[in-house]
């Protein structure tokens, strides 16, 4: 239901996966959570492997890699780059620098670097840059379509730097992605003066003394990678009413608790996974009709069955942007719309319909999608729930 009906694209995603206490600091906290971005991309129906997962060595001969790339328009070998030699005589070349050693440049400034950078020195010697456009053309040959490498705010400029190498080598910015996730910006409620400051970054492990994991992974995904998180460590992840997940969780937990009502009510027989006798697909289907064949009484209930439906086009967005945010922020759309429907809701068939409906989709996006812990309920299996409406 949630994935696509197409294979799009082989994927090689490169995250960054530090063992908790080797995390320097919030910011690569922050990127080391982006791991729903590969459960994502997967929902697109895309092949995806990072690098953990792939027991084949990548080596590669630099040398190999680097001799017939000389021939490519956009190296050159100079004295100076392009820039330098800009502001100096036309013959520069000839004259005063004639007998100076070379570099190899490549053209990344054709690309929106700033200048020109240098792939061998003029001793010989390969630069970082060189050694990996050679890793990720390897990767390519192998029959990627996409490479995604996701890193923390260490390497802003040389994402440019780098994306503007393998778009001289002919890839495109769509084929070869470098995303910079920029860090978290803590504050918390300073009591003498009844308001938020901020405050200075904390250690991880202490960090996550205030804040729960799962609540941690919420904040940092709900906001574009490519801006600043803020969490206030005072109140992100308690139970209150201003805490988005605790919404969503909870709007969870009273769908599941309507559900039971209406089992003992016997508007509904629910069955699980963990029980006999297990009731498939095929002999409730007719009596579960989809969403959009319903005419909803209710103005919440025609805007929740809305939002349950357009759950795959913002897979399929979230997945084509990186953007996990988008999949937060419909989470939180369809967890105030059920409180506000749950409000003045009368259990009968039609509605558990929707109930279930939202109970399977709150499910599935927190907790495989954004690995997000659902609320225990009182289902002895909280997922999946199969229904058999009662007989007239």
């Amino acid at each position: 239901m949630m994935a696509l009906s197409q294979k799009t694209a082989k994927i090689w995603l490169i995250i960054t996966e530090y063992p908790l206490a080797a995390i320097p600091s919030s910011g690569y906290l922050r990127c080391s959570l982006t791991t729903a971005v590969k459960k994502l991309l997967e929902k697109g129906n895309n092949f995806v492997i990072t690098e953990s997962e792939n027991k084949q060595e990548n080596s590669h001969d630099i040398e190999v890699f680097f001799n017939p790339l000389q021939t490519n328009n956009q190296l050159y070998r100079a004295s100076l780059s392009r820039q330098l030699a800009a502001g100096l005589p036309p013959d520069i070349e000839q004259t005063s620098l004639k007998d100076e050693p070379k570099d190899w440049f490549i053209k990344t400034a054709d690309f929106g670097d700033d200048y020109d950078r240098i792939l061998q020195h003029r001793d010989g010697e390969f630069t970082q840059l060189l050694e990996d456009i050679a890793r990720y053309h390897q990767i390519f040959q192998q029959g990627y379509d996409k490479i995604i490498l996701i890193r923390p705010t260490t390497y802003t400029g040389y994402d440019i730097q780098l994306t503007s190498a393998m778009q001289c080598l002919g890839y495109t910015k769509e084929q070869f992605q470098f995303i910079i996730v920029q860090p978290i910006e803590l504050y918390a409620f300073h009591k003498p003066t009844q308001q938020i400051h901020r405050i200075p970054d904390i250690a991880p492990t202490e960090l996550l003394k205030a804040v729960s994991m799962d609540a941690l992974r919420w904040y940092c995904l709900r906001v574009p990678l490519t801006e600043v998180a803020p969490i206030n460590i005072s109140t992100a992840g308690k139970p209150t009413p201003q805490d988005s997940l605790y919404r969503v969780q909870s709007a969870y937990l009273r769908c599941c608790t309507l559900l039971q009502q209406a089992h003992q009510q016997g508007i509904i027989h629910l069955e699980t996974n963990g029980g006999g006798g297990e009731i498939s697909p095929t002999e409730i289907a007719p009596k579960l009709m989809s969403l959009a064949d319903y005419v909803w009484e209710s103005p919440d209930a025609a805007t929740l069955a809305n939002l349950l439906q357009a759950v795959p086009k913002i897979l399929e967005q979230s997945a084509t942007e990186i953007a996990p945010h988008l999949v937060c922020r419909h989470l939180e759309a369809i967890g105030e719309t059920s409180l506000s429907w749950l409000d003045s809701l009368s259990l009968n068939p039609q509605n558990c319909a929707l109930l279930l409906a939202t109970k399977q989709t709150i499910f599935e996006l927190l907790e495989n999608v954004l690995a997000i812990a659902c609320p225990e309920s009182t289902f002895p299996d909280s997922n999946p729930i199969f229904v058999k409406f009662s007989e007239d």
